[in-house]
């Protein structure tokens, strides 16, 4: 019963290791949508921690950056959303599908949307 003990700490642990931490940064821009600005990016990947970044929304492009967490170390798929809000308080959405994936370098993941 011991060795079965003492197996289950380093299953587990060799499970955390294959989770890397990813920086997505970029743009988002609402330039399609007329005067709308970008108030919020949020990023849902398939396997790992969601994220979002609350802009200020005061122009009509914006940078943005997010910090996911327990991404597989050879990616996953993500939706990015973009809500932009207008002079009128209308809100409109951009959707983007694309895969994370930590840069060999270590450097952020750079992906503009708009």
């Amino acid at each position: 019963m011991a060795s079965l003990a003492l197996a289950v700490p380093v299953a587990a642990s060799g499970t955390a290791h294959a989770a890397v931490k990813v920086t997505v940064k970029g743009t988002a821009s609402c330039a399609k949508f007329g005067d709308s600005t970008p108030t919020l990016v949020e990023i849902k990947p398939t396997k790992g921690n969601p994220d979002s970044d609350e802009l200020p929304g005061d122009d009509e492009t914006e940078p943005y950056s997010v910090v996911l967490t327990g991404i597989p170390k050879n990616g996953t798929k993500a939706k990015a959303t973009v809500t932009c809000v207008d002079s009128d308080n209308e809100k409109n959405t951009i959707n983007k599908t694309f895969t994370v994936k930590k840069p060999p370098n270590g450097a952020p993941l750079v992906k503009n949307f708009g």
